[in-house]
């Protein structure tokens, strides 16, 4: 299970690379590199709070607390993904 969650950080790790790395090189569209930090936000925290549960779930029940964490991470995830998309043009 724990390799699962440093899988799902490396996945968020490396969508933020290609981001900063594509965007720096302009190789990319607003759309494209709202996608890619909004995964690499979601898989990254999706990780943390994943792990986190993992060590609570001894206590309560566990599906609700996946369901939560998921949850939490998608709804970040379309958040972040609707802020990013309407990013103002202007000097760098």
């Amino acid at each position: 299970m724990r390799e699962l969650l440093i899988a799902a950080g490396g996945v968020g790790v490396a969508a933020a690379a290609a981001a900063l790395w594509l965007e720096g090189s302009r190789r990319i569209g607003r759309r494209c590199f709202a996608g890619l930090v909004a995964l690499a936000v979601a898989s990254t925290l999706f990780s943390l709070l994943a792990w986190v549960a993992t060590g609570i779930a001894r206590i309560t029940f566990s599906p609700l607390i996946w369901a939560f964490v998921i949850a939490l991470a998608v709804l970040i995830a379309l958040r972040l993904y609707r802020e990013l998309q309407v990013l103002p043009d202007g000097p760098r």
